[in-house]
């Protein structure tokens, strides 16, 4: 019996000795972890730091853009008499490649630079007056003919389609007679799209 109660005191000693030691450790381990956080926060900090001294660097540059030679630009025209905005895209002309923006702003000087880097310019102008992209559909000589309206109502012609009107509902033919407006090359196209 003595045996047992000997046994008995040791386990308990144990047991507790083994709490005592997987706290400790516990405590150890979270010491370490928050030392790893603290670590890692440090290392990010340090790139950031980084970050900033070369975009710092970066912005200093003395290196001027240049215009390359597959550079889109895109002009954009305000018209106030019709307050349509028109724009073309299209490649950099031959004579604007390598120039630098303050080249570039003498070359286009009616022009406003909205946007400019090495790839792609944009240029804004306003301009009185209509834009060109007023159309007026109607039947001439037994064809649909695509005529432009200029800011006093005339017409002139444009072109005659292949587009045959004889078999046209009436319908169509009276709105024909009386033209068929159409504002920007996109809406002209699918009018006569329509008539296909």
């Amino acid at each position: 019996m003595r045996k047992a109660w000997i046994i008995g005191i040791i386990a308990v000693i144990l047991l507790i000795l083994g709490i005592v030691a997987g706290i400790w450790s516990y405590q150890q381990n979270n010491a370490q972890d928050s030392n790893i956080i603290s670590n890692t926060q440090l290392a990010k900090e340090e790139k950031q730091q980084n970050n900033e001294a070369k975009e710092n660097l970066l912005s200093t540059s003395a290196i001027e853009e240049k215009v390359s030679p597959n550079c889109i630009l895109l002009e954009k025209q305000y018209f106030k008499g019709c307050d349509h905005i028109i724009k073309n895209a299209k490649d950099i002309p031959e004579k604007c490649i390598n120039y630098s923006k303050g080249q570039f702003e003498k070359a286009y000087q009616n022009w406003k630079i909205e946007e400019f880097s090495s790839n792609h310019i944009t240029v804004y102008q306003e301009k009185e007056g209509f834009c060109n992209e007023h159309y007026v559909i109607r039947e001439n000589d037994g064809v649909l003919s695509i005529y432009n309206k200029n800011e006093n109502g005339e017409e002139s012609l444009v072109e005659n389609t292949q587009i045959q009107t004889m078999y046209l509902p009436e319908e169509d033919l009276k709105r024909l007679e009386q033209g068929i407006e159409a504002v920007g090359n996109t809406q002209l196209h699918s009018i006569l799209e329509d008539f296909e």
